[in-house]
């Protein structure tokens, strides 16, 4: 899917979900029931991709929500954002 950022993925899908006939639940309950994560990747000055981003999808308030786990920092390296916590827990399974 083309994003400009892992934020803007659940309006993607949304989108998507709503041109296909469901609801803004339905669509909410199926993406939280398939996807979990985002990986958002960037193409460099020399065409390559790299990640620049990944995010976990999470319910907010009636709709869905993107928060960074890990995004680039000015130097070009991962550091942890607001979702890192949740992306540790899926990605090992704890308190699950």
């Amino acid at each position: 899917m083309h994003a400009n950022s892992a934020l803007d993925v659940p309006a993607r899908l949304e989108a998507l979900g709503v041109t296909a006939g469901l609801g803004h639940e339905a669509v909410r309950a199926q993406v939280l029931a398939g996807l979990r994560a985002v990986v958002h990747l960037q193409r460099g000055r020399d065409g390559r991709r790299r990640v620049a981003q990944i995010g976990v999808l999470q319910a907010v308030g009636d709709g869905l929500g993107c928060p960074a786990a890990l995004a680039l920092d000015p130097a070009g390296r991962l550091r942890p954002g607001p979702a890192a916590d949740e992306l540790e827990r899926l990605l090992y399974r704890r308190g699950s």
